[in-house]
């Protein structure tokens, strides 16, 4: 069990959006934004993002600034290069 007061003043994680928990051993735990599991989780699907984040995040694939099945309806359209 912790020791000190229970805060429910914190924030929710920025991944989850579940309650954060107070840390009462580092002093920093005011300006945490995540939990740190989903921040672990989240920096080891960095490396295979192009696999995970259309099914994990719900990204989904666009041509044109449409998603592909509306693309794939299209009989045309313009792709513009900056």
């Amino acid at each position: 069990m912790p020791s000190g007061t229970y805060n429910d003043d914190l924030p929710n994680c920025g991944i989850c959006g579940r309650k954060l928990r107070p840390l009462y051993k580092n002093n920093d735990w005011t300006n945490r934004k995540y939990h740190i599991s989903c921040f672990k989780e989240l920096v080891s699907d960095i490396g295979n993002y192009h696999k995970v984040c259309f099914n994990k995040y719900g990204h989904t694939k666009t041509v044109a600034n449409m998603p592909i099945t509306e693309a794939r309806k299209k009989k045309s359209f313009t792709i513009d290069f900056d």
